[in-house]
This record gives structure tokens, sequence and C-alpha cells, in this order.
């Protein structure tokens, strides 16, 4: 039973980091915004925003909203 649960969230985290990355990739490019662009007016570093974008890395909550902020979106427009 834990194993079950276990495999369940990370799978559903490795989901959601999947498709938050994904929307602020397709926001910035829709915005015509460079990873240097978003880094610059989000204070978060271009690198990190990539990981991001990539599904490679969690993001903390407070760079979600720097990101979102900097592309003029809502924070529930990166969930699922």
């Amino acid at each position: 039973m834990q194993t079950q649960t276990t495999d369940y969230s990370t799978h559903l985290l490795r989901h959601l980091r999947r498709t938050i990355g994904r929307r602020i990739h397709a926001a910035r490019l829709r915005r015509g915004m460079t990873l240097a662009k978003l880094a610059k007016c989000s204070g978060v570093p271009e690198w990190r925003i990539d990981h991001y974008e990539l599904g490679k890395n969690e993001i903390p909550l407070s760079d979600l909203l720097k990101i979102v902020c900097a592309l003029g979106m809502r924070i529930n427009q990166t969930l699922p």
C-alpha cells in the first residue's frame, strides 16, 4: 500500500512539474520573451527558469509567483 501511494505521489509531482513548465514556456513564447528577458523581469536566474520550463526542478511558490507576474498571468493558469 505504501509503495503504491509513493509511486502515485511521485508520478503526480512529475506531471505537475512538467505541466507548469510547459505552460510557463508557452506563455513566454507567446509574449515574445527570451529566457534572459524573463529572468531580468522576474528576478529569477535564467538557468532556473530553463530548468523549470523543462520540468527538471520543482518550482518554489516564490519563484512561480515572480515568473507568473512577469508574464502577466494568474497562477491558476499554470496549473492542470
